[in-house]
Formats: structure tokens, C-alpha cells, sequence
């Protein structure tokens, strides 16, 4: 078991990196899957494990100065609220009802993620003028 959660974390680590993710979605999905842990547990060590994983990438983003710290602070706000709303209905929802969520909420994530995959960008590239790199003309 202590492989596996390791080797969990090191996939989840370097997703998260590549893709800009929390890994929470591949922490709980593989504490289920692999782990045999239940979904209450998964998603309590997801959220756990994810501390590291977010200082590291705020680390580096910070770095490279891409952090829009003005809507980080909006974003943070609703986050903590929602993040104390969202544990207490998962403390009291069965584990079977909890699961099925997860894997409804991430598949219709897939799917409209996957379907605005195939049209074209239409945004400009090159950031924004909120603390972002600056674009062309700025």
C-alpha cells in the first residue's frame, strides 16, 4: 500500500504540474480504486495531500510571476466558504451517494472539457492586463 500511495503521489505530482490541477480528482480515484480506502477517507487525504502539491506550483508560478493575485483573493474567499459547506454535506452524505457524484461531476467535466478541446482558441494569448504577462501593445 505504501508503493502505491507513493507512486500515486509522484503520477499526481507531475500532472499537477503539467496541467495546472489540484490532483484532488486523482488522489481520491485512486485511494478508492487502488488504496481500498473509503470515498470520506480519499477525499480527506486528497485534501491533505494537495497542501505540498499547491505550495510547490505556487512556488514556482509566483516565480515566473503568471499569479493573478487579485483574483486569488476572490477565488480564496469562495473557496474557504464553499470548502466548509462542501465537507460538512460530504460528512453526512452515505459513501455509495458520495461516489456516484464524484464520477457524475468529473464525467460531464470530461466531456465538456473534451468537446471545447476540438473548437479553436478564440481568446488572445499572451495574458492579461490584471497582473498577468502583458500582452502585444500594452
Amino acid at each position: 500500500m505504501i508503493i502505491a500511495a507513493i507512486l500515486t503521489g509522484v503520477v499526481t505530482g507531475i500532472l499537477s504540474g503539467l496541467l495546472g490541477i489540484g490532483g484532488g480528482a486523482i488522489f481520491v480515484a485512486s485511494g478508492v480504486l487502488f488504496l481500498g480506502v473509503s470515498q470520506h477517507v480519499a477525499q480527506a487525504a486528497a485534501l491533505a495531500a494537495m497542501i505540498p502539491t499547491a505550495v510547490v506550483g505556487v512556488i514556482r508560478h509566483h516565480r515566473n510571476r503568471l499569479i493573478n493575485y487579485r483574483l486569488t483573493v476572490f477565488l480564496a474567499a469562495g473557496a474557504v466558504a464553499g470548502g466548509f459547506v462542501g465537507s460538512y454535506v460530504a460528512n453526512v452524505t452515505p459513501d455509495l451517494i458520495l461516489r456516484k457524484i464524484f464520477a457524475v461531476f468529473f464525467a460531464v467535466m470530461s466531456v465538456q472539457m473534451f468537446w471545447s478541446s476540438l473548437k479553436p482558441d478564440e481568446k488572445k494569448q499572451g495574458g492579461d492586463s490584471e497582473g498577468g504577462a502583458k500582452s502585444e501593445g500594452s
